[in-house]
């Protein structure tokens, strides 16, 4: 160890995973953040500092010298006249090789640094890290590095969209406690002109100064995969007081690249932090992950069941496309053919949407069906279409079919509980209202359907909390306004239904069905006259509406008696 390093603390990784473990423990307000540099992204196939360096001395050796001259030798005569030259530390000198390099064609030069970001994918490091910074309060990353390594990781492995600051002119959004993961590109962004320049590289940006000196505050630093050898980030932490910095800083370096340089020790002594010699990335964040509740077999299985319900979504995203399109749309989402045992359930299903007529779709699902006995999804699409065609017996089999198979299918226990709803079998739909509910408590329509079922059973109470939670997951539901209006209606509360459909119609002022409930409204606040006008209006806009026609009826029955109470059929 040379004479810089020997003043600094060094410690073996177990004691540094030790301490992690112990601060994390007891220190539930004490974050850490990962400050990332090239060294982080190597094992995901992004080339570090050095062999970009050297490959662009290449370029410049090709072009100044002839063929029979030794690259080797030619380095070592410093031929770019660099200050304190080292020809085995390129990636010291990386960001004036850089510039020489790219002299004149700026765009070339990012096009090289695209062309070796997009190389790379997100290692097994960076999938623990997506899990540390959305399982953990350890949500943010500071880094030198243009890649959108981190970034990629959250969306992949943590399924988070992270808040990524790739300009010092948004450096002020960087705040610390922030309950999203965030990643700060102190060098910008590739797609944000990267800072890749002596000058830019030398000295921090100014915003980046203010900002980090506020997150330091809260954070303690954990430096990974970072030499040190751009001014700007050293030289601000090197202006920094000891007492600036949450608890002590930790820098890991990879320990057969050997020792870290006397700058980096001269730091870690200013700011009383450690050193520590670490293996490769992906095996130091999997030794951190773990000490944090990390394992790897809980994040594939997740992993597999997100990839799953995406293509889930997917699927039936297409199909939905494929039911509301026209004959067009239907025939450009037409499966290419196959042989019948090579068929997916959608490949029926879009074939279906194909026929036209009632007896060539029945006869084409009896097939698919054949084909795919337990096809839960085949199940719930032909129960669907029968729904809709009118054929509820029908459709009630094939949906109880589908749950069957697949009981915690949301959907199917939802619109099973429709159609039972529908066929007066409200036990029954009660039932599978509850358990879609149960599978899945954020749904509104679920809740709004099963809140509509609840008043038509004038179980007003229950009725009224589930629109209440139902305008809670949505407060714009204008459906959901206008339904607990008219139970408010029914239960004289006025005033609160008064306030409900205004608001409703605030939103959708020409819905023919909002516009009869305010009539339904006036009529019950004994306004005749309003009440006549606006279901006039309602019939403006829904000429055909049965309801509107009988609540008018109704409104100039009164008027013609004089009298109160006449009664108010129920949507």
């Amino acid at each position: 160890m040379d004479r810089e390093t020997s003043t600094v603390q060094v410690w073996a990784l177990k004691g540094f995973l030790d301490e992690l473990k112990r601060i994390n423990n007891t220190m539930e307000d004490r974050r850490f953040v990962f400050i990332l540099g090239a060294g982080a992204s190597i094992q995901s196939g992004v080339k570090g500092a050095a062999p970009l360096a050297r490959e662009w001395m290449q370029m410049l050796f090709h072009r100044v010298v002839s063929p029979e001259t030794d690259f080797d030798s030619w380095l070592k005569l410093n031929p770019l006249e660099i200050d304190n030259w080292q020809p085995d530390n390129l990636a010291g000198h990386y960001p004036e090789i850089f510039a020489r390099c790219f002299s004149g064609d700026h765009e070339a030069g990012f096009a090289e640094l695209e062309k070796a970001i997009e190389a790379g994918s997100p290692s097994f490091g960076y999938a623990v890290l997506a899990w540390i910074m959305t399982k953990t309060s350890h949500n943010m990353v500071i880094t030198t590095n243009f890649d959108n390594l981190v970034a990629d990781s959250l969306y992949i492995y943590g399924r988070r969209s992270p808040h990524v600051i790739g300009h010092e002119t948004l450096a002020g959004y960087l705040k610390p406690l922030a309950r999203r993961p965030m990643v700060a590109k102190i060098h910008r962004d590739l797609f944000t002109d990267p800072i890749n320049d002596p000058d830019g590289t030398g000295q921090l940006k100014k915003p980046w100064e203010d900002a980090l000196r506020n997150i330091f505050k809260f954070y303690t630093p954990i430096f990974i995969g970072y030499g040190g050898n751009d001014g700007s980030l050293m030289n601000f932490l090197s202006d920094l007081s000891s007492r600036d910095i949450s608890g002590r800083p930790f820098w890991c370096y990879y320990e057969p690249g050997g020792q870290p340089n006397g700058d980096i020790a001269a730091l870690m002594q200013k700011h009383n932090g450690v050193l520590i010699p670490t293996p490769e990335w992906d095996q130091l964040m999997l030794d951190i992950g773990n000490l944090w509740g990390y394992k790897h077999d809980d994040q594939l299985k997740d992993l597999e069941r997100y990839t799953e319900d995406m293509k889930q979504t997917l699927q039936e995203q297409v199909l939905n496309t494929s039911r509301e399109g026209g004959e067009e749309i239907k025939t450009k989402l037409l499966p290419k053919p196959k042989k019948e045992q090579d068929k997916s359930w959608l490949d029926w299903s879009l074939e279906a949407e194909g026929k036209w007529t009632v007896e060539d779709k029945v006869e084409h699902y009896k097939l698919a069906i054949e084909a795919l006995p337990e096809s839960a999804e085949l199940h719930f699409n032909y129960a669907y279409w029968l729904f809709d065609i009118g054929h509820a017996e029908s459709a009630k089999q094939h949906y109880k079919i589908a749950i069957d198979i697949d009981p915690d299918d949301f959907a199917a226990q939802s619109n099973y509980a429709s159609v039972l709803e529908s066929s007066g079998e409200t036990e029954k739909a009660e039932i599978h209202y509850k358990k879609a509910l149960a599978l899945r408590p954020g749904d509104v329509n679920a809740t709004y359907n099963y809140a509509n079922m609840l008043s038509g059973l004038e179980r007003y109470e229950e009725a009224e909390i589930y629109y209440k939670k139902a305008l809670a997951l949505k407060p714009d539901d204008t459906k959901a306004m206008n339904n607990y209006a008219c139970l408010l209606i029914d239960l004289k509360r006025l005033e609160e239904a008064e306030s409900l459909v205004n608001r409703a119609l605030d939103l959708s002022p020409e819905h023919p069905v909002f516009v009869e409930t305010k009539s339904e409204l006036l009529f019950a606040q004994e306004k005749y006259q309003d009440a006549l006008n606006t279901i006039e209006r309602a019939l403006e806009l829904d000429p055909g509406s049965q309801q509107a026609k009988d609540i008018k009826a109704q409104i100039e029955q009164e008027i013609k008696r004089g009298k109160k109470g006449a009664s108010r059929r129920k949507k």
